[in-house]
Parts: C-alpha cells; sequence; structure tokens
C-alpha cells in the first residue's frame, strides 16, 4: 500500500472532523482544526493512500445505503488506477491524521486517529514517524502523549518506540470517563536515540514500503 504524508490544508478539514468523531467519539471536544493551521507552535499531518487502496476501502463498503464524506470525494477513483500517485482523486482521500503541540522542549501529540477500515496497515505508524520528524526538525527534546488505559494497540506502539509511561490522568476522556495513560521518550534528539529511530525506519519500511513526505 502506497501512503504519503503533507500537511493539513483547508480543505481536509471536513475529513479531518469526520476522521475524529469516529476515532474519538461524537461526544468528543473537537479542535479547531481551520484556527490552527496558522498555529506556528503546532503541526498538523495527514496521510493519503494510493488510489488501489481508496478502491478497495469503497469495495467493501457500497452494501452501505449512506456513503460517508471520504467515499463521495474519492468518486472516480477507478479513473486515476495507474495513474502517478499524486493524482488528484488520491490526494484528496485522507486516510488518517495526527496533531502536535509544541510547548518549550516538548512536543506534545494531541490527537492521532486512523479511519476505522484503514486501521492495521502502519498508517498510525507512519503517521507517528512524521510527527517526530517534525518535532527533531522544530528543536523539540522530547515527546509526550496521553492514550486510554485501554487500548494497548497503540500503547504497543508507542513502547517500540521509547515511550514510557510516566503516569496517568483520571477520568481524561469526556465520552466516558476512561482514565489515559501519560507517555513520553528520552530525549529524541541524542544520537542514541536517533539510532534507534532510524531503525525502526528501516523496519518500517521493509514492511509497508518508502515514507514519504510532501513537505
Amino acid at each position: 500500500m502506497d501512503v504519503f504524508l503533507r500537511r493539513l490544508k483547508t480543505e481536509d478539514i471536513s475529513q479531518v472532523v469526520e476522521i475524529e468523531r469516529e476515532a474519538f467519539s461524537p461526544l468528543w471536544v473537537s479542535t479547531s482544526f481551520k484556527r490552527e493551521l496558522n498555529n506556528k507552535y503546532a503541526c498538523y499531518l495527514v496521510a493519503c493512500p494510493d488510489a488501489e487502496t481508496v478502491e478497495a476501502v469503497m469495495a467493501e463498503t457500497q452494501a452501505s445505503t449512506q456513503r460517508p464524506l471520504w467515499q463521495r470525494l474519492a468518486r472516480g477513483v477507478n479513473e486515476v488506477i495507474g495513474r502517478p500517485r499524486k493524482s488528484a482523486a488520491a490526494e484528496e482521500f485522507v486516510a488518517g491524521y495526527v496533531s502536535v503541540w509544541y510547548q518549550g522542549e516538548e512536543a506534545h501529540i494531541t490527537e492521532i486517529a486512523v479511519r476505522e477500515k484503514l486501521r492495521g496497515r502502519g498508517i498510525g505508524e507512519l503517521l507517528l514517524i512524521g510527527s517526530m520528524r517534525e518535532a527533531v526538525k522544530y528543536g523539540s527534546k522530547v515527546m509526550t502523549l496521553e492514550v486510554r488505559v485501554s487500548n494497548f494497540i497503540a500503547q504497543r506502539l508507542y513502547e517500540k518506540y521509547a515511550f514510557k509511561t510516566v503516569g496517568t490522568r483520571k477520568g481524561y476522556y469526556s465520552d466516558n470517563r476512561e482514565d489515559a495513560v501519560i507517555m513520553t521518550t528520552s530525549p529524541i534528539d541524542t544520537e542514541e536515540y536517533q539510532q534507534l529511530f532510524q531503525g525502526l525506519q528501516e523496519t518500517y519500511r521493509s514492511r509497508w514500503g518508502e515514507i514519504q513526505f510532501d513537505g
């Protein structure tokens, strides 16, 4: 599966809000993405899959009587099969996103989410890699995040990238008052961490393909 990262654009916001609601429930307090676009202390990246992946997911959901927004945006994807990766129809489709706030020397991942039907395909890990690259470029020393105590899959991914549990936030999630695990890395700008990070990216490439970022 061919997926590339790029920065959030205004025309992506409706899709990102849709993904946010799917991932965090309709009761989640939505981010003001439009306002945040020009925030120099924040970074928003989106993951865009190739046309073949879009078509495959569409085929799986054709029985649905009500098409979600992302399916409507992907109409005509058959026309772009076999064309270059960055065809217009494929680039309009957003499979997931990550938002990061820069606070002093800390880069804090506030949200990372992937469409339910595209989970388990390495997209969440790609978003994590992209956010870490950008944090290093920004000059951040550590990365932090919160994750649901019940989300063991996400916790294992973060642990692979050397995030460690440092505490909990009681009743953090507004939809069901679930606790959050607070996780943080050791300094990410050290030679030791960068060697680990480079190795993890090579492992990612061998499984999922090249890491493509249109910064």
